[in-house]
């Protein structure tokens, strides 16, 4: 798998993208209302693959963030494994959204967990017209990336191999 270079992103588009098959993928676990409101969002979403990765986006996303306009990104891999390398969903946001766009991932409160698939939400800030980009206002404000195992404690290099210093406590 990739680490930090999610791959090549083209346009795509989803194959029998009906309300029978929707209800046939999910096993009878979908009944015919909630498939009408899968295919409608589904409808509504720009779709990108790369060699490694599917991101739907949904440009128009409901939110709580008054004059923002934000994008929803639904990342997964194209073997359905689990994500989980930072650079990957850093990488796929930089290409897809661009690389001085602010996005988060949210962990909810339970009430509002949604967890399906091996699948990641990622909500980018964009800006409108000629405006500021926006910056979420929290989190580092200047840049530090290493990969040297001797700082900070542990990190994977360039080919992939994870590096630990260990330390005496």
């Amino acid at each position: 798998m990739p680490n930090g270079d999610a791959g090549t992103f083209h346009r795509a588009e989803y194959i029998d993208l009906n309300i029978e098959q929707l209800m046939e993928d999910a096993g009878g676990r979908l009944d015919r209302k909630s498939a009408e409101r899968l295919l409608r969002q589904m409808q509504k979403e720009v779709l990108y693959k790369s060699e490694h990765y599917q991101v739907a986006i949904d440009k128009t996303p409901a939110h709580g963030f008054r004059g923002m306009i934000i994008w929803h990104l639904s990342v997964k891999r194209n073997d359905k494994a689990p994500i989980m390398d930072w650079r990957d969903l850093q990488d796929i946001k930089n290409k897809l959204v661009g690389p001085e766009h602010e996005a988060m991932q949210l962990f909810p409160a339970e009430s509002r967990c949604v967890d399906s698939a091996n699948q990641y939400h990622l909500w980018a800030f964009m800006k409108e017209g000629a405006t500021r980009q926006p910056m979420i206002p929290v989190g580092w404000t200047t840049r530090f990336v290493e990969d040297d195992p001797w700082v900070n404690g542990g990190q994977r290099g360039q080919d992939g191999k994870q590096r630990f210093k260990q330390r005496e406590f």
